[in-house]
């Protein structure tokens, strides 16, 4: 099941929480099962794992977090959220996203969407190009490769202008200059015991969503005591592509995968069977 959640902008990360918490309650319901499923089936909702690559890991994050009830496990694929008050997230970059066509993305070429307030959207699917670029059709990604060159990606996950702040502090400090009402949508600072056994997978070259945002993930639900794995593939970037050619896996991608999949299913399975 592929489950639908507000995108940023103008949503925020608050519109992303309340879509998953409001998911995992749709699913719980009785009723869903009785509305929605054949006949004499059911669905289990102690035994739902979710999925998020990309920028979908914050969401499941999310859910893992907020939501009722949570997902039993998780496996979060070259994701975002684990590391939203480092550099990569808040200061500006003197070069362009090495992703198809972020050189030619500035803020005049995307005023279509920033001079005046799109209306919500939950989907904006990515293809890759005749052109060897990738986007969708209103270009809504090249938003986030503009963002990661201005350093204000952030600003737009809690809806105010807090990057600029934030930058000229130590990473370690961030998070207390972050307004208390803002830092439930920082997931980093909210992760705890209770938190779905989690697999991450990350390409170690991955220099689109760096492999730090996984690796923190990594590191902070192992001190929490939370059943947790990681894999980092060497030589691959972001979404375990080969550097050389996007279009294709680098070695030891489908091997990743195939491990993620078998955590998450041995959690999902093991209670059970």
């Amino acid at each position: 099941m592929g489950a639908d959640y507000r995108l940023l902008y103008p949503s925020t990360g608050f519109d992303i929480i309340e879509d998953m918490k409001t998911l995992l309650s749709f699913l719980a319901d009785p009723k869903f099962s009785e509305d929605h499923l054949p006949s004499g089936i059911s669905l289990d909702a102690s035994r739902i794992a979710l999925i998020g690559a990309s920028g979908g890991a914050y969401p499941a994050m999310a859910a893992g977090l907020y939501a009722h009830p949570k997902p039993k496990a998780l496996l979060l694929l070259f994701g975002m959220g684990g590391d939203m008050l480092g550099d990569g997230w808040v200061k500006p970059k003197d070069g362009f996203m090495p992703f198809p066509g972020a050189e030619s993305v500035s803020e005049s070429y995307l005023s279509y969407l920033l001079e005046r307030i799109p209306a919500p959207v939950s989907e904006a699917p990515v293809m890759l190009r005749s052109d060897q670029t990738i986007r969708d059709d209103e270009n809504r990604i090249a938003l986030y490769m503009h963002w990661w060159k201005t350093g204000e990606l952030l600003d737009y996950v809690v809806g105010k202008p807090i990057s600029a702040d934030l930058r000229a502090l130590p990473a370690s400090e961030r998070i207390c200059a972050v307004p208390v009402e803002l830092r439930p949508v920082i997931l980093q600072a909210h992760l705890d015991a209770g938190f779905p056994p989690t697999c991450l997978v990350h390409g170690e070259l991955d220099a689109v969503v760096e492999s730090t945002e996984s690796q923190t993930t990594f590191k902070r639900l192992q001190e929490l005591g939370v059943k947790t794995n990681m894999l980092l593939v060497p030589g691959a970037a972001h979404a375990l592509c080969s550097p050389e050619n996007p279009a294709e896996l680098a070695v030891g991608a489908e091997e990743a995968y195939g491990k993620g999949l078998n955590f998450i299913l041995g959690e999902i399975c093991c209670s059970t069977y």
